[in-house]
């Protein structure tokens, strides 16, 4: 999937989620941290296409299934996320203790 934006002029629903992406940029939750995670990745447009289709999943997700949003289910999937990053650069760690010694 591609994250560049399409040349045809955006619907409203695709400016209001884009604008909701920009709005969590500086938040200090799990949809900020992920905003600042794609905008490493792939710089400010390629963060706000990411967070804007995030965004809009959770939307359809809810509108179709007819649930509430449970922010619990990501804030789990978040600190899951640094405890695998945590073991990654963990075992990096110990690589170069090996090579040092």
């Amino acid at each position: 999937m591609s994250s560049k934006l399409q040349k045809k002029k955006p619907n409203a629903a695709a400016k209001a989620f884009r604008m909701a992406a920009q709005g969590v940029q500086n938040s200090q939750n799990w949809m900020g941290h992920f905003f600042r995670r794609m905008k490493a990745k792939g710089g400010h447009k390629y963060a706000v296409v990411a967070t804007a289709r995030k965004i809009a999943i959770i939307y359809y997700k809810m509108v179709s299934e007819r649930r509430s949003f449970d922010p619990l289910v990501y804030e789990d999937h978040l600190n899951r996320n640094q405890q695998a990053k945590i073991a990654s650069l963990q075992k990096a760690l110990d690589r170069l203790k090996q090579q040092v010694a």
